[in-house]
């Protein structure tokens, strides 16, 4: 399921379906169902696949924070002022708890206002270049294609550096 291709010159001259999972039968009778998806690829050659057994509710997703943050002046007076400034009442884990909810609230919205929203610049990217690459997937690349392209890879790699190494 997904793209045809899961390899793409640097150029985009060539493509092939490289990549794919090998299962055994001992594996799929016990994962019945299963499909391969080939996802979207960024700024490398290959699209990551995904082997897909079912659908898991692993429940929130955790409290992160990005390298780039830390270089931020504001940072550190943001965190300082969300964690001081309420006073949870209740037993030390409960507390612990309602203060990283609410720093992880602050700090998404801090990050907005700092940054951008810089997942979805590099969404919005890879979105394009991979709809560019749909598109030719019958063709060769014209010139101006070519040119488009490259500075699409440019551009995905300057933004996904800027939101890179997420910390745990």
């Amino acid at each position: 399921m997904g793209r045809k291709f899961t390899w793409f010159r640097p150029n985009g001259a060539s493509r092939s379906k490289l990549d794919r999972f090998l299962v055994s039968p001992e594996w799929l009778a016990r994962w019945p169902g299963s499909t391969q998806l080939t996802l979207p690829r960024n700024f490398s050659d290959h699209c990551p696949i995904l082997l897909w057994s079912k659908s898991i509710d692993w429940g929130p997703k955790p409290f992160r924070i990005l390298d780039y943050w830390l270089s931020d002046n504001s940072f550190k007076a943001t965190v300082h002022h969300c964690w001081t400034s309420n006073q949870q009442p209740g037993w030390g884990g409960y507390v612990l708890k309602e203060k990283i909810k609410r720093l992880k609230q602050r700090l998404k919205i801090w990050n907005k206002e700092q940054f951008g929203d810089t997942l979805k610049k590099v969404k919005k990217i890879e979105a394009d270049l991979n709809k560019m690459e749909e598109e030719t997937i019958h063709k060769q690349l014209s010139i101006q294609e070519e040119m488009t392209r490259k500075q699409l890879h440019e551009a995905l790699w300057v933004a996904a550096q800027a939101h890179e190494s997420l910390l745990r």
